[in-house]
């Protein structure tokens, strides 16, 4: 389900951060460069329609097209798609971006795409601008769209076998084995009236508990009402850890685990030209089920005994949208209000050794809140070299939780959150000025947080004692600024330099304690007061000396420095103790970290002829952690106060990764396309304890492969073969001392598809799966072989 903090998050993303990177405006494409119109006159039936039907009508026909743009209709054609209204611009072929596209001029949007058809010659192209300057006339009946039912449907089935570990199957690929019927895809596109449409479409999969249903109700120029509902099924193993000195293999609990995400949703939208335009919605969305968790139990001394937690998630979205355009200044409203409950059960089990697993811990958790958020965003074209925009947010979030635990050492506690936030920004693009532009941007964000709970029962591990009542409180204010500006120059021939940094600078005060209500005497306090300063800076370029060649490279350099000022840090001292452990507290003692990061990227993209392109890229990333501390005491064996750390700077960590893939695309016929990737990834992770036998580096290294495959063996008949392969080796050699917590495993999905066009409207699909795993450090237990096949039927009318 997307929780609530993503739905938050992704709101204030979408509407309030300042721009990651100045786009580049449209480049201006060179005349020069087109082949000439015709030179003779051109007809539509004869000579344009041939080139649609071969290279254009499969993606930009009547049915599905892409990017919502049609070329069976001069209405369609001339409207444009989603992204572009001049399309066709009839009379003007050299600045119509469907002659850029098919002369293959704009780099990732050359059409046809590779593998849904040959290039467009010369001749081809100067036909469709001679049509185009002469006004882009279709011939009569073909000057609009043809209002009438359209209904398409999808039939499937499926069986699939696995031998081997099914759930580790299931959460892999989402599907279970078995049976498998219903309907891949259902639409049915019906006229309502003079130019109302209405639209339903869905899949339903039986018993993969996968359905969906969707409705559209659309009046162009007036509005749209959107109704659907949406769940699918996500699947999660049961199998615990393995760890081979004792001899047994992997346990698992027997259960079926798996979520069901759910969501429903209605829409009213208002589009009448020159108004506001309005959307007003409702959202339900819910998660319920049983998921794996890596909160693993003992098995004799090591957890590796698995664990589930049951989870019953809801939330309600109310929303508004209004967004309207006045003298230059495009002013957008978002309002999300949100009701939100979450339970949860959490399991963990122990094992003496035995296959049999006991409980050991069942903790329930309850937490509800509303939260409410507002955003608003001006955005104005000032001068043609001066873009404004600036936003704020508004957020108030109000919840409380609950806390039990049934097994183990009872406790309850409860607690109330109250959570508000401001957020202001302003941004400017500027230029381009000779070559030059850039951009900049400002955000402020505010935070205050309060908390408080009460407690039935706890115990303070300080004193060793109960505490039968108890109250907690807490308080949070964060202040943090951002800086950000980029700059663009692109007027050395062939290149494109770009440089930008960001700032941040964030201030947080936290309080927070503990009280035995009882006694009437403090567990612990905490007043700490942290500033953290982050700077970025990135600088690269791209270099295109000759068509079919680009070099692009860039350095990041990042630093993150966080100093925190214990003022209050103090918590119970045992009874008839001979010293003070008040002021020893974790993670009080902790008073600065350092993260620094470098980052180098190249990539090369080389077309070595016209049915061959290939990318190459490296990538490398170091980041070392430091951090400070205060000296700290502790007790040894025999209750002796002894030097736990000494304190000062140390190198806690340090993390390296190089990456490399490779990616081909090859054409060499109209009828056979073929595309690879390789990746290859080698990381590191180190910490200060290496020393010690029980933790180890995590260092290991990942290859994966990709690659498809299309071939039209005749007019009617296409195969299609894809595959996937991933190899992962992380293995750590400290069985004797501790446990390995490093993965090793190969991953193999491969499916093959031959597609028959049976008649005109109809045709059908048979397809093969094959995929196989292991994954030696889980003892084989997690090891699987299964088999898939399928086939559909396409049905399409009129």
């Amino acid at each position: 389900m997307k929780n609530s903090a993503k739905i938050q998050c992704g709101f204030v993303l979408a509407i309030l951060l300042p721009p990651a990177g100045l786009p580049l405006r449209s480049a201006e494409i060179d005349a020069a460069r087109l082949p000439p119109p015709a030179g003779v006159p051109v007809d539509f039936e004869r000579d344009i329609k041939p080139i649609f039907e071969q290279s254009c009508f499969r993606c930009h026909g009547p049915e599905r097209p892409k990017s919502r743009f049609r070329l069976d209709n001069r209405e369609s054609a001339l409207k444009g798609g989603e992204n572009n209204k001049d399309d066709i611009v009839p009379g003007d072929s050299a600045q119509s971006k469907l002659i850029h596209y098919v002369t293959r001029l704009v780099e990732d949007l050359e059409m046809p795409p590779s593998g849904k058809g040959e290039p467009l010659t010369s001749e081809q192209i100067g036909l469709i601008r001679k049509w185009v300057d002469d006004g882009a006339r279709w011939p009569p009946g073909a000057e609009t769209i043809k209002r009438e039912t359209q209904f398409s449907i999808t039939p499937m089935a499926q069986w699939i076998t696995v031998g081997g570990n099914e759930q580790k199957f299931r959460e892999h690929w989402g599907q279970k084995k078995g049976f498998t019927a219903g309907y891949d895809r259902f639409e049915m596109i019906e006229p309502v009236g003079k130019d109302t449409e209405l639209k339903v479409e869905g899949r339903a999969l039986f018993p993969q508990e996968d359905y969906r249903i969707g409705l559209t109700l659309t009046r162009p120029d007036v509005g749209f009402v959107r109704a659907g509902y949406d769940t699918y099924r996500k699947y999660f193993s049961d199998t615990g850890g393995f760890y081979p000195p004792l001899n047994q293999p992997a346990l698992s609990l027997g259960r079926d685990l798996h979520e069901d995400f759910g969501k429903a949703w209605f829409d009213v939208g208002l589009a009448r030209p020159d108004w506001p335009k309005l959307v007003l919605g409702y959202e339900y969305q819910s998660r319920k089920g049983d998921e794996s968790t890596l909160q693993w139990g003992p098995v004799v001394t090591n957890n590796i005994a698995p664990a589930y937690k049951q989870v019953d998630e809801s939330a309600h979205i109310l929303k508004l949208d209004a967004s309207h355009e006045f003298s230059g200044v495009l002013l957008e409203e978002m309002f999300r209000g949100e009701f939100y409950n979450l339970s949860t059960r959490q399991n963990a089990f122990i094992s003496s050794g035995s296959p049999t697993l006991m409980p050991i811990s069942q903790v329930d958790e309850s937490y509800k809140h509303f939260v409410g958020a507002n955003a608003l965003s001006l955005e104005k074209q000032v001068f043609d070299w001066l873009l404004l925009s600036g936003g704020y947010l508004y957020r108030k979030l109000d919840g409380d939780g609950a806390l039990s635990q049934a097994i183990g050492f009872a406790a309850s506690p409860r607690i109330v959150l109250s959570q508000q936030t401001h957020v202001v920004n302003a941004n400017a693009q500027l230029g381009p000025w000779n070559g030059l532009s850039g951009f900049g941007g400002v955000q402020l964000e505010w935070t205050r947080q309060k908390g408080n709970g009460e407690i039935d029962s706890d115990l303070d591990f300080d004193t060793a004692s109960t505490i039968a009542t108890g109250t907690v409180f807490s308080d949070l204010d964060k202040f943090t600024r951002d800086e950000e500006i980029g700059l663009r120059y692109t007027r050395i021939p062939f290149t494109v330099l770009f440089a930008e940094a960001r700032w941040q600078q964030e201030d947080l005060d936290q309080f927070e304690d503990e009280m035995d209500s009882a006694a009437g005497a403090g567990i612990f306090a905490r007043d700490t007061d942290a500033s953290s300063e982050l700077k970025e800076a990135r600088a690269g370029f791209t270099l295109s000396p000759w068509a079919n060649i680009s070099l692009s490279s860039h350095y990041k350099h990042r630093i993150r420095d966080t100093d925190y000022d214990h003022v209050t840090d103090t918590n119970a001292t045992p009874s008839g103790s001979s010293f003070i452990f008040s002021g020893n507290g974790y993670s009080a003692f902790i008073r600065n970290r350092r993260l620094e990061t470098d980052e180098i990227e190249a990539k090369l993209a080389w077309r070595l002829n016209r049915w061959l392109k290939t990318t190459l890229t490296y990538q490398l990333t170091a980041t070392d952690y430091h951090t400070t501390t205060d000296a700290a005491v502790g007790l040894d064996s025999f209750n002796n106060v002894v030097s736990a750390s000494p304190g000062g700077q140390f190198f806690a960590g340090n993390y390296d990764a190089q990456v490399y893939s490779f990616n081909a695309a090859l054409t060499p016929g109209r009828r056979f396309y073929i595309s690879g990737t390789f990746s290859y990834r080698d990381t590191r992770l180190a910490t200060s304890s290496d020393f010690d036998p029980v933790v180890v580096p995590y260092r290991g290294k990942v290859y994966s492969v990709l690659g498809n495959m299309s071939y039209a063996l005749n007019d009617k008949t296409d195969l299609r073969v894809n595959y996937a392969f991933s190899r992962a080796d992380y293995r750590q050699q400290n069985d004797a001392a501790g446990l390995p917590q490093g993965i090793v495993y190969r991953r193999h999905g491969a499916t093959a598809s031959l597609t028959r066009r049976l008649l005109k409207n109809m045709s059908g699909t048979v397809q093969y799966g094959f995929f196989y795993y292991t994954e030696p450090t889980s003892g084989g237990a997690n090891n699987y072989k299964a088999h898939a096949v399928l086939a559909t039927i396409s049905i399409r009318l009129p």
